[in-house]
């Protein structure tokens, strides 16, 4: 039985509405099955596109008062930069110590800048902002003396890292009495170069 074109035409004619479904049902399951395959792929970039966009509205939401974060971030380095010391000015330096002494009462034994201990390593590091400018400092004083000089050295106004700390009782007078303190202290102030 050979199949004509004619036949073909008399059937599509006889029976219009069956083959129109069966040609829209063959397509639909042809779109849905080349749509099925990228349904997850499709899901995923559109995720990523999502949260791409919420990270946009974020940085612009965040970014709408930088000009007032970064003057308060100047204002704040201004501050930090004002309780730094100088390396290079070795009388101000020492000045520091002089005057917490004539707060606090106690008597200067001896104040001398030392390299700080740290130098052979930050020499093999890298290049850094701030350096340390260490100093050897020995107060005598009385209890309360010693106590309070160590508290105006906590809150001053400059930033420092104790090294080490030594307190031993000065030789007693010839009063019989208990001699006063000795603090020795070995300890870098934050500065710029």
């Amino acid at each position: 039985m050979a199949f004509r074109i004619q036949d073909l035409t008399t059937y599509l004619r006889k029976y219009p509405l069956a083959i129109g479904c069966g040609t829209l049902s063959v397509a639909l399951l042809a779109g849905l099955f080349v749509r099925g395959g990228r349904a997850a792929e499709l899901a995923g970039l559109l995720r990523q596109k999502e949260q791409e966009g919420q990270r946009i509205l974020d940085n612009v939401r965040d970014g709408s008062n930088l000009p007032e974060q970064y003057e308060t971030l100047v204002a704040a380095m201004r501050g930090l930069e004002s309780r730094l010391i100088r390396s290079s000015e070795r009388a101000d330096n020492l000045q520091y110590f002089y005057v917490l002494e004539s707060e606090t009462g106690v008597k200067e034994l001896s104040l001398q800048p030392v390299a700080p201990a740290a130098a052979d390593r930050r020499k093999a590091a890298p290049k850094t902002l701030y350096t340390g400018v260490g100093f050897s400092i020995s107060v005598q004083g009385d209890y309360p003396q010693i106590l309070k000089f160590i508290g105006r050295l906590e809150s001053g106004p400059h930033f420092y890292r104790l090294g080490r700390a030594a307190v031993s009782r000065a030789k007693a007078g010839t009063t019989g009495g208990s001699g006063p303190l000795n603090l020795m202290l070995n300890l870098e102030l934050l500065g710029l170069p």
